[in-house]
Formats: structure tokens, C-alpha cells, sequence
């Protein structure tokens, strides 16, 4: 069925509250103020997350004009309330002492501008929020996860604009995707917009689109993102990474609905629907001023935070599991994993988080020795990614001995003693290397992700030789 428009009164409407996720079950926020222009103000809230500030997005507006715009945000759990300035203007006081990030007990007083705030836990139950063990390609199977494709999944039948907060590798790109997948806008194509990679001379047509004979190279006309997805889905990767020109830009067409090419007079109606990602805090850079505040309110109607790894690592047997069913079939590779290499995965640190996972996961069943993943190919697997990538220790039997106290045995060279540390090191992964390729040099390159004439030359260098 075919969408109109947004009207011009639609887009004057303000935006709704934040929608919060996932978020706590057992306790919502109660916030008063007891001193300064809002004094005797109180909101108690079901919700576990709450903002604080002069913007109409927070759920405890203030007029205090020494309170920034966002200025904290306050999380209830299970032991007190979690305290995060916003790199406010003023700061965020508690005890007389400047808080940037920390936790108060139930009841504490904050100072932030010419005001005073109690924060205090509610401990009134919620309903319980909807639980899935995915959403389009994401998978888990924690609780924070299961809670979080639930709320995703409310989101999509909406037509809210939805900001995906999170840091890079934890999948906002596929929430994106599969709120696409689910939504009303799916029979239209989905249109990615990578806001880090628009050059300002061209920033009119990539979001406009263009007439032939507009500009110098204009040899045919060409529609922007908005007009290209049509009544799909346009998805503003990395939307904090926005100039300021752009952002105004990008603000009149998210206000009017409508665009006109460059070269053209004629506006187009927008009916696409707008979905946006960062893994930046817009709020704080909305403090900063390298952020419109306006533009804000219009990508964030709904703002969902999506966790790291390290916050739901009950997530990484289904994920691991996930990535080896999902190798295809025509490549030789493991295809099931040990439990003791298992254990050692949920123990790892990914900084990368899901992405970095599904390398690892995917790079080990390659290189793996035999049809199951061991300790001993996540060991050389961690080789492979290299171990100054990852800040790991070398290993101590790698090390040249150390000098006796006494000083009696002769210290070597910095620049002799690296060389002999580095060659030991080359020889040994090349071992390893060519084991693991079955002695053939164009797969051992291809495992290495080296070219295959460096690794020749490698191996000469250390009297190894792989069959071409």
C-alpha cells in the first residue's frame, strides 16, 4: 500500500520521549529538585534510564540556564543510581566533589548548575518487556539481549526515527537492517548513507541528487539517497561524524520531507523512513555544540543503546556456534569447537566485539588442525592476528634470559637483541604456518594475508621452502 508524505505540520510536531532499552525490571527513578528555579519539581519515572537537563528530550526538564542541554543521565540498579555527566558545561557535583562517572546510593543529592537534585530508587515492578532469541541476523541469548530484540522488534512497527548507539563491532548496521526487514518500509530498498565518507563539494547531490548540466561533471541526472530509497529505508551510518554544513543540510530535508535537486526548482516528497547510528554520544557532542541540537531531536525520536560483548558474554556460545554454522559448506574448515576452547573464547577480551568474535571464530575453523577448533589453533590463530595487534605479552619462552643482578654477563645490543627476538619469532610462525597450509605456499599467504612473494622471501630469508 502506498505512503504519503509527511506534511509540513507533521514535521513541526515535537519528538516523543526517548524510548530506553533494555533496561531494568525492578526499579524506576524517583528525581526531585530542592533547590534552584525548578525548585519543588518531581517526576518518578517506571523507567531505569532517565536525562536531566534544559533539552525538551529529558525526562526532568530544568529552566536552570547554568544546566546544559543534556547535562547527566542517571540509571537505576539494583544498588544504588549510576551518575554519568554528559560532559556537561558546569559539571556534575556530588559531596563537593566533581562526579563525571559513578554510583550514589538511593537517596544522594547532586548539585549541577544553580540546582539541587534527589535521586532515589523506585522500586515499583514493570512489565516485564517482550524476549526474542534474534532479530534478522542478530543472535543471543542473555537476558540483556533477548530484552533488547524485543524492544527493537516493538520499534520497527513504528515510524519513529530511531538512533543505534553502541561501540563499533556490536552489530547496528544488521538492528538497522532487521528493523528494515520487520517494518511497514520493507518492500522498498534499504539505503546506507556512510556520513564519514561525504565529500563536502558533493554533499548537495549525494543528498539531493542532481539535473544533468547542474555542475561541471553533471552528465546525467541522479536521484540522492532520499529520493533512491523511495518508501524503503534510509540508514545514516555514523551520523555524528556529520560536518556542521552537512547537519544543516540534512536537517531541512528531515524538516520539510521533501527535496529539491541541485539544478532543480521541483521538490520530490520524502517517504522513506529515516534510521541513524553512532558510536559517539550525541548528547555530549550536542553540549560541545559540534552537534545540532535540533538535528538531534529529529534523528532521535527513539534512542536505543546496543551493548558491548563484554556486557553479555552469556551471548558468545550461540554467537560462535552461529558463525561455524554459517560457513559455507564448500569450504574445508572445522565445524564444531572444543568446550575447553569454548570457555577460553567467553574468557577473551574482544575489542571489536561481535565482529571481532565472528574474525576469530571464522579464522580459527579456517587454520584449525583437525575438524573440531582446540586451544591449540585458537593459540596459533591468535598468532595470525598478531600479537602486538592484540597488546599481548610475548611469550616468556620467547624471551632472551635476563642478565644476572650482578652484571657479570655482558648485556647484548637493543638493536641485536630485537633482531634475534624477531627472528625466532618469523621462523616459528613460519613453522607453524606452512604446517597449517599442508606446505603450500599460495594457501600458507592466503592464511597469512601476506603476498605470496613477501612470504617467499620470508622463508628464504630463514632456509624454509613451501611447494608453490
Amino acid at each position: 500500500m502506498r505512503r504519503t508524505a509527511y506534511t509540513s505540520e507533521d514535521a513541526a510536531l515535537p519528538t516523543t520521549n526517548l524510548v530506553r532499552g533494555p533496561e531494568l525490571r525492578a526499579h524506576g527513578l524517583r528525581l526531585r529538585v530542592t533547590s534552584g528555579p525548578n525548585a519543588g519539581l518531581s517526576v518518578t519515572l517506571p523507567a531505569a534510564l532517565a536525562l536531566v537537563g534544559r533539552s525538551p528530550a529529558a525526562e526532568l526538564r530544568l529552566t536552570d540556564p547554568a544546566v546544559s542541554s543534556f547535562h547527566l543521565e542517571l540509571k537505576a540498579t539494583p544498588t544504588g543510581v549510576e551518575v554519568v555527566d554528559l560532559e556537561s558545561s558546569n559539571g556534575t557535583y556530588y559531596q563537593g566533589a566533581r562526579l563525571d562517572r559513578g554510583a550514589v546510593s538511593s537517596g544522594a543529592t547532586l548539585q549541577i548548575g544553580a540546582s539541587t537534585l534527589c535521586v532515589e530508587l523506585d522500586t515499583a515492578e514493570e512489565k516485564p518487556a517482550d524476549e526474542l532469541a534474534s532479530f534478522g541476523a542478530l543472535r543471543g541469548e542473555s537476558v540483556v539481549t533477548r530484552e533488547l530484540f524485543g524492544l527493537l522488534a516493538r520499534l520497527a512497527r513504528t515510524e519513529l526515527s530511531i538512533l543505534l548507539e553502541g561501540p563499533t563491532g556490536v552489530g547496528k548496521e544488521l538492528a538497522a537492517r532487521a528493523i528494515h526487514e520487520t517494518s511497514q518500509h520493507a518492500s522498498g530498498p534499504f539505503v546506507v548513507l556512510d556520513c564519514t565518507a561525504i565529500p563536502p563539494t558533493l554533499a548537495e547531490s549525494v543528498l539531493f541528487g542532481h539535473e544533468k548540466g547542474a555542475f561541471t561533471g553533471a552528465t546525467e541526472r541522479r536521484p540522492g539517497i532520499f529520493e533512491a530509497a523511495g518508501e524503503g529505508t534510509v540508514f545514516l551510518d555514523e551520523v555524528g561524524e556529520l560536518l556542521p554544513e552537512l547537519q544543516a543540510k540534512l536537517l531541512r530535508v528531515l524538516e520539510r520531507r521533501e527535496v529539491v535537486r541541485v539544478g532543480s526548482v521541483k521538490p520530490h516528497p520524502i517517504l522513506a523512513r529515516v534510521l541513524s547510528a553512532t558510536w559517539r554520544d550525541l548528547r555530549a557532542r550536542v553540549n560541545g555544540g559540534s552537534f545540532r541540537e535540533d538535528l538531534y531531536y529529529r534523528v532521535t525520536q527513539a534512542r536505543v543503546v546496543i551493548p558491548p560483548l563484554s556486557a553479555r558474554r552469556d551471548d558468545i556460545p550461540l554467537l560462535v556456534r552461529h558463525f561455524l554454522a554459517c560457513l559455507p559448506s564448500s569450504v574445508p574448515c572445522a565445524r564444531s569447537i572444543t568446550d575447553e576452547a569454548l570457555s577460553e573464547l567467553v574468557l577473551r577480551d574482544f575489542p571489536g566485539n561481535v565482529r571481532e568474535l565472528k574474525n576469530t571464530v571464522e579464522r580459527a575453523a579456517m587454520t584449525a588442525a583437525g575438524a573440531m577448533i582446540t586451544s591449540a589453533d585458537l593459540a596459533f590463530e591468535r598468532m595470525l592476528a598478531g600479537e602486538a595487534d592484540r597488546g599481548l605479552e610475548p611469550s616468556r619462552a620467547s624471551l632472551p634470559p635476563p642478565a644476572p643482578a650482578d652484571g657479570a654477563q655482558p648485556v647484548a645490543p637493543f638493536k641485536e637483541a630485537k633482531r634475534t627476538l624477531i627472528d625466532e619469532f618469523e621462523r616459528q610462525y613460519l613453522e607453524n604456518l606452512l604446517a597449517r597450509a599442508g606446505d603450500n605456499l599460495s594457501r600458507a599467504a592466503a592464511l597469512a594475508r601476506i603476498e605470496r612473494h613477501y612470504l617467499r622471501e620470508l622463508l628464504r630469508r630463514h632456509g624454509l621452502r613451501g611447494e608453490e
